[in-house]
């Protein structure tokens, strides 16, 4: 069984050598030669070669990447001949890659370039020459990754994001039209009342025509005798039965508007809490998705799926769905009633009912592309005013208000014309419905007044009710025509929403976590190597071992991955090589829960919530009392501020915390963590945001808080680590040193050097 997929040519090609298929353990395709020209290519790694195929430049090929182009233009366009190089493994000692500005290099040994390839392959490169160094030197913790698939395997279509495998083409509309019904479950009652209420209507309004018609005109003004007598008027009764009439007529109208009214009640409530259901999910799914989900996607393209999204889909569902059931009873029954009644006039009536229906289901894919391109504009539009709303500072400091209102002017211009796409679509194909409806009720008229004019059997009433019931039919046929349109848009929004909720988070608990409420604090660091793309590694086979209770400190340059480090041991992220494990349990196995609830983090950037002073502290801690809040703020030196306040704790404060220094904002960041009172403690540049002065009784909290506790202080003022029960210097994305404060000074190395240029500064500062 093959382990590995590979274009039928390139297996042939590999079997001519004598390698079979099921020998491949890894492969990845190249679209460069060395020379940089794009050419197909194929690197394959077994047991015992490295095998490179190559084929001349294509120049008239078109190539696809980022979400375009199909699987099968691909392999349609790959050669059928390859020109195959065969490496014994005993011969490369070394394979890395090279990254370019638009491309990657694979080398060999002492400089040997193998291949070129664009950064659409770089992952799956990457990934065979981690398997390539785990047959060189096998390592015990090895995962060897799936291989990376970047074709639907329905359509062929390239996956827009490779990370999360979902076609929008290939996505079953059916399935999403399923999965939104399922929200209206709880609420069944309140829909069969709201259907009942539905069908009421349209009862009463299949009634009235008969009764604002023929008995109106061909029974009671017509003073006919004999109809009256069967409700027990006689002679004389004429009057009393055009009142009794009227009553009828008035009461029927009276109820269409109380269960008008009822409905609307229902519909409201049912809008509102399936409209908060999907928002409560779609927030959920959000919470669970991993740090580096929200790195690549902007906050306002987020808030679009929560908020508009979610109103449209309902939207169609109380506004749509369940009229399909009421206009297809009111249109069988009335066309029933019309052709009891005339079946001549009746076919004329309802020529347009099959081709509008048609028409609207044709017009079903351009509606979807319509409503998708107005969602990527509205995207936009958000996405830059919360940009600018959260960078106004930035934005008046450097005077870009033009700039800002210019550009916001072509987004806010592209969604107005994406909307008016589909209003002038729709209104196209609504003149040409209506023109065609107007022409065909003209038909009816005509038609109809001959046949009362030529006929005797054939009454003025019957004309007037017949016509009341074309004009009846005319509501069904428009909704059929539209359905489509509300359809597209709904389930549009429907599809963006569940590509939320089914996306799988990068950081996964495992099936069944190890639960650790009371972890001792033993952190191991094996061989770990993590980068934020693809072979390029911030940190490289990093070992340490931090015992428990100890204050370990790190230093290094900035970018050096100081915080990659702290982020890992947290799990913000998961290395790709290595493994990190508490207490000697792998922090992958751990609950998130415990592993969470006992690491608390002071970074450099703190954000602060919009609420009061009291709620920002207990952030970490709600069950915590005034008294526990109140000890933790002058543990951090936060108490005095706090005071001068105009309301002391009770004070609002604003969303990040705009009103606060940089200082207030941090000492407010450590009474959280204060009272959050966790076994592991990080501390990344804790004290970077403050004076000296501040930073002295900063400090003196910090040493108490650090008590029985194994604290990990990221700092670039070394003065602040005084304290730290050993030091580790990364330098590049590697330990560089490690000792105490005492043993570093001496080896004069990366920290001295940091000490030195730092006792410079601070003695240039007091000269000046």
């Amino acid at each position: 069984m093959e382990k590995v997929k590979l274009p039928k040519s390139v297996r042939a090609a590999l079997e001519a050598q004598g390698v079979a298929s099921e020998a491949v353990l890894r492969a990845s395709a190249t679209d460069m030669n060395t020379s940089c020209e794009y050419a197909d290519g194929y690197i394959i790694l077994t047991a015992g070669s490295l095998c490179l195929l190559t084929s001349p430049p294509c120049p008239g090929r078109v190539r696809s990447f980022k979400g375009f182009g199909t699987k099968n233009d691909a392999d349609a366009d790959l050669p059928q001949e390859w020109a195959v190089r065969l490496l014994p493994l005993k011969e490369v000692q070394e394979l890395k890659i090279e990254r370019q500005v638009a491309c990657g290099l694979l080398i060999a040994n002492n400089g040997d370039c193998l291949a070129a390839f664009s950064n659409l392959h770089i992952k799956n490169m990457h990934q065979l020459v981690r398997t390539f160094e785990h047959l060189k030197n096998p390592q015990p913790d090895f995962r060897q990754d799936e291989e990376e698939e970047e074709y639907c395997p329905k359509c062929g279509a390239m996956y827009p994001d490779k990370s999360r495998k979902i076609c929008p083409k290939c996505m079953d509309r059916g399935t999403i039209f399923m999965r939104v019904l399922r929200y209206f479950r709880p609420y069944a009652w309140k829909m069969a009342f709201m259907l009942l209420c539905f069908l009421g209507i349209a009862g009463m309004n299949l009634v009235w025509p008969y009764l604002n018609g023929t008995v109106l005109y061909d029974h009671v003004l017509k003073k006919d005798t004999a109809f009256l007598a069967r409700f027990g008027i006689h002679d004389a009764g004429f009057v009393t039965a055009l009142l009794l009439l009227v009553l009828t007529m008035f009461f029927a109208r009276l109820s269409i508007q109380l269960l008008v009214m009822l409905q609307g009640v229902f519909t409201a409530q049912i809008v509102t809490s399936v409209v908060r259901d999907l928002k409560k999910d779609i927030f959920k799914a959000m919470g669970r998705l991993s740090i580096s989900f929200y790195k690549s996607r902007q906050t306002g393209s987020l808030m679009t799926r929560v908020i508009s999204d979610a109103e449209r889909v309902t939207g169609f569902f109380i506004d749509g769905a369940p009229y399909i059931l009421i206009h297809t009873f009111t249109l069988i029954s009335t066309l029933v009633v019309m052709f009891s009644i005339r079946w001549e006039l009746a076919l004329v009536s309802c020529i347009l009912l099959p081709v509008s229906v048609v028409v609207g289901f044709k017009l079903r894919p351009y509606f979807w592309r319509l409503f998708g391109r107005s969602h990527r504009a509205e995207r936009a539009v958000n996405s830059q005013v919360n940009d600018n709303l959260t960078g106004a500072r930035v934005v008046k400091a450097f005077g870009q208000e033009q700039r800002e209102l210019t550009r916001f002017h072509t987004n806010n211009k592209r969604m107005m014309d994406a909307e008016l796409s589909i209003v002038k679509f729709d209104n196209k194909f609504t003149f040409l419905y209506s023109t065609t409806q107007e022409l065909t009720s003209f038909v009816v008229w005509f038609i109809g007044a001959a046949m009362v004019l030529r006929s005797t059997n054939f009454e003025l009433g019957v004309l007037i009710t017949f016509v009341g019931y074309v004009g009846q039919l005319s509501g069904p046929m428009n909704f059929f025509s539209h359905i489509f349109h509300w359809w597209s848009n709904s389930l549009n929004s429907a599809q963006r929403m569940f590509e939320i909720i089914d996306s799988i988070p990068e950081i996964q608990e495992s099936e069944n976590p190890v639960r650790m409420p009371e972890p001792k604090g033993e952190i191991v660091l094996d061989h770990v190597t993590f980068g934020y793309e693809v072979n390029k590694p911030v940190l490289k086979n990093i070992s340490l071992h931090i015992r428990e209770g100890e204050m370990l400190g790190i230093v290094g340059r900035s970018g050096a991955g100081k915080t990659t480090l702290v982020n890992l041991i947290s799990r913000m992220y998961d290395p790709q090589e290595g493994s990190i494990s508490l207490d000697g349990v792998n922090v992958r196995d751990l609950a998130f829960h415990d592993l969470r609830r006992n690491v608390a983090m002071v970074s450099q950037e703190t954000y602060i919530f919009m609420g009061t002073v009291e709620q920002n502290i207990a952030y970490a801690n709600p069950k915590a009392t005034k008294a526990e809040i109140i000890r933790a703020a002058v543990l951090a030196s936060a108490h005095d501020f706090i005071l001068r306040m105009p309301d002391g704790y009770d004070t609002i404060i604003g969303s990040a915390g705009r009103e606060l220094s940089g200082g207030e904002r941090q000492r407010i960041s450590i009474a959280r963590a204060i009272l959050a009172n966790p076994k592991i403690l990080i501390l990344d540049e804790a004290t970077a945001s403050v004076d000296t002065e501040t930073e002295k009784a900063i400090q003196s909290s910090i040493n108490y808080l650090v008590k029985g506790r194994t604290t990990i202080s990221i700092a670039h003022r070394l003065s602040t680590l005084r304290d730290a029960d050993r030091l580790v210097v990364i330098d590049n994305g590697e330990i560089t040193e490690e000792g105490t404060q005492k043993e570093l000074t001496e080896l004069h190395g990366t920290y001295y050097k940091l000490m030195e240029l730092q006792t410079k500064a601070l003695a240039l500062k007091g000269i000046e």
